[in-house]
């Protein structure tokens, strides 16, 4: 009876491990769906910096005493 009692608690404790590694999983799916998000939004971003010419620069005002 013992060795049935082993055997059954080592499976338990398989399951538990399945199921954390089954969380596990989908959370760094999430995470990777931010990422790729966030990486396009950069990409978006670049684009428009690389099309936009700089601002000239403003000539220096003076000060009112």
């Amino acid at each position: 009876m013992s060795t049935i009692t082993e055997i059954l608690d080592r499976l338990s404790g398989i399951a538990v491990l399945k199921e954390r590694l089954a969380e596990t999983n989908r959370n760094v799916d999430r995470s990777l769906t931010w990422l790729l998000d966030h990486e396009k939004r950069l990409i978006r971003l670049e684009a428009r910096t690389e099309l936009t010419p700089p601002a000239p620069p403003r000539p220096a005002r003076l000060t009112r005493k």
